[in-house]
């Protein structure tokens, strides 16, 4: 088979979306449209890829400083897809093989179907393939003619074609796989005679059939593969379309999903077998999920790790953070900024952890807030305890040994340590360290005045 480059046309500027976004970049359930478009197009182990860029070129180019192995072309002027091709002439003028041609605003379109497109071009020996499918609501979409044995005449864009023409239901996907020599000879025998005044790609089938090549036709079994993402009405749809296929593979891997519909998973999730997630669930960006856990209604975990049978409590919020083995967070916690809870560890109602460490076993139950905290192994924190971490200018750290018992309602004003196996006294305002094994109060001594509600009463005094 012969080597295979790539092609994706990413310079068009999408003003149906209304967006300052360059429409590659928009994302669908986690990814950019270029990404998916990229990342689809690596499992093909192309020999070169080029993204053609032109409005909002500096951000696209942005995104591709991760992807080393792809070249860029540039087109000045929006003149279209057949203009948009030739601007990469000069990246492909020594090679030799198939160029698959594709638009980053197709993200939706899977490896396997593209591998079909190529075998199919190289099966029936043709100097170009298009894809197509027949869909439901053509509408937008360019028409594929086919003459009367059946074999692809030429594509007709919406804006042209006839009443008999917009009849048919099999459109262009816009996906094409081309000899790489005839495709750039075909390309400068392109016009501009159509009603957007621009050179259309498909343009180049008609060239090649009126000078007697072969031109193939891959039917794509599901249209939504292929749909163009033109608006944000679109993009939603797609979005729909991506969530159904991550919902669905994670529950053929073992994942049980309560409500499916509610749950939304992004595309670089991972989440081990047997958990379980509750309805109304967002498990978003690079998110690590092990094997075992229960994650509760309406949790959001974005950019989080959490380890095998973890108890996630609904209403509950890990943000770029990490949660070990065995750990039970929530109901109504917040773990955030680069926060670690280690293994059997708890951090439950109404606690909130930030930049903080909490150690092996220890328990936070209610009420509290860690910041820059660093808890050693088997501690207790009382309810109502909070970290007093900023004095206005700076963050101070604050350090709980192994062990130790903080009172309820204790405020711990950093920078402060507490020693291991210490204790503070419920209520306490502790502002100097506390050494190993002791008890540390900080609180006015109570005072019992006899009598003196009855003495107020008396008096008639209510203020």
């Amino acid at each position: 088979m012969r080597p295979l480059g790539c092609i994706v046309l990413a310079a068009g500027e999408g003003s149906r979306f209304k967006s300052g976004t360059p429409k590659p970049l928009h994302t669908i359930a986690g990814r950019t449209m270029l990404e998916r478009v990229l990342i689809t197009l690596r499992k093909l182990e192309p020999q070169q890829i080029t993204v053609v860029v032109g409005v909002g070129r500096e951000r696209v180019a942005e995104t591709l400083a991760t992807y080393p192995e792809v070249t860029v072309a540039v087109q000045e002027q929006q003149l279209g897809t057949g203009h948009a091709v030739d601007c990469a002439r000069q990246l492909y003028s020594d090679f030799e093989g198939d160029i698959l041609v594709t638009c980053a605003d197709i993200p939706l379109v899977q490896a396997e179907t593209l591998q079909h497109l190529h075998d199919e071009h190289h099966r029936q020996n043709a100097v170009a393939t298009i894809l197509t499918t027949h869909m439901p609501d053509p509408t937008g979409y360019g028409r594929v003619v086919r003459d009367d044995e059946g074999l692809v005449e030429r594509v007709v864009e919406h804006r042209d074609a006839d009443e008999q023409t917009l009849a048919l239901d099999e459109i262009s996907s816009g996906i094409f796989c081309f000899r790489a020599d005839r495709l750039f000879e075909a390309l400068s025998h392109l016009d501009r005679n159509n009603a957007q005044g621009e050179y259309y790609l498909p343009g180049v089938l008609s060239y090649l059939r009126a000078n007697g090549e072969a031109v193939a036709a891959c039917v794509a079994d599901e249209p939504d593969e292929v749909m163009g993402i033109n608006d944000r009405v679109q993009l939603a749809e797609a979005e729909r379309i991506c969530r159904d296929r991550i919902r669905t593979r994670l529950m053929r891997e073992g994942v049980t999903l309560l409500d499916p519909p509610t749950i939304y998973i992004d595309e670089d999730v991972e989440v081990g077998r047997d958990t379980v997630i509750w309805p109304g669930t967002c498990l978003v960006g690079r998110t690590q999920v092990g094997s075992g856990c229960d994650i509760g209604a309406h949790v959001l975990l974005h950019h989080a790790t959490v380890g095998d049978d973890c108890r996630i409590h609904h209403c509950s919020a890990i943000i770029e953070s990490s949660v070990e083995n065995d750990v039970e967070i929530g109901p109504f916690a917040h773990v955030r900024a680069n926060s670690t809870i280690k293994g059997s560890a708890s951090v439950n109602s109404y606690c909130e952890v930030v930049r903080s460490e909490v150690g092996e076993g220890t328990k936070s139950r209610h009420f509290s807030y860690l910041g820059d905290t660093i808890i050693g192994r088997d501690a207790n924190i009382g309810a109502g305890t909070i970290t007093c971490n900023y004095d206005g200018v700076k963050k101070h750290r604050t350090v709980i040994g192994d062990g130790a018992f903080i009172g309820s309602d204790t405020i711990l004003v950093a920078p402060v340590t507490i020693g291991k196996r210490a204790y503070t006294g419920a209520g306490s305002v502790i502002s100097h360290d506390v050494p190993d094994d002791s008890l540390a109060i900080a609180r006015a001594r109570q005072s019992i005045i006899e009598r003196w509600a009855q003495r107020r009463r008396a008096a008639g005094t209510t203020d």
